[in-house]
């Protein structure tokens, strides 16, 4: 439980940095950067760093309280 809650203050604080540049759009770039890379797909131009840069963090809050619910559904179905 408490790693649930770390990993949610730990995005809220990314994403706070990066909705107010407090952190430097190059390392953002980066980042992103290597994510699309290892994915396979293009990268944003660098406008639109932040706002990928949001959509991204977003998805992965989705995808991991998903991800957790489903266990606790499952889990709570077979026992």
């Amino acid at each position: 439980m408490i790693a649930v809650i770390a990993f949610h203050i730990l995005i809220l604080l990314l994403g706070l940095g990066v909705a107010t540049r407090a952190i430097d759009a190059a390392r953002v770039s980066n980042a992103l950067g290597y994510l699309h890379n290892i994915i396979g797909i293009t990268t944003p131009p660098p406008e639109k760093v932040r706002t990928i840069a949001l959509v991204w963090i977003g998805t992965t809050v989705v995808i991991v309280d998903g991800c957790l619910v489903m266990l606790v559904f499952m889990t709570k179905l077979l026992s």
